[in-house]
């Protein structure tokens, strides 16, 4: 594959994850690593666990 063809394919799975409300790890981690350097990310099953918790542990943040 031609690199700008993975770029687009990456664009495009960043895209999807998002409109599904789907986790970024890895902007999570460049984000830890560039405004809190002293702090270690969590990994990636903290990481999506925590998001989880996060979005369905809250009463009336969804319809149903």
């Amino acid at each position: 594959m031609t690199e700008t063809l993975v770029v687009r394919l990456f664009s495009i799975a960043r895209t999807m994850r998002a409109v599904l409300g789907a986790p970024d790890y890895e902007r999570y981690v460049e984000h830890v690593r560039v405004a809190h350097p002293e702090c270690e990310p969590m990994s990636r099953d903290q990481f999506v666990r925590d998001r989880m918790d996060n979005r369905y542990s809250r009463p009336g943040s969804r319809c149903c």
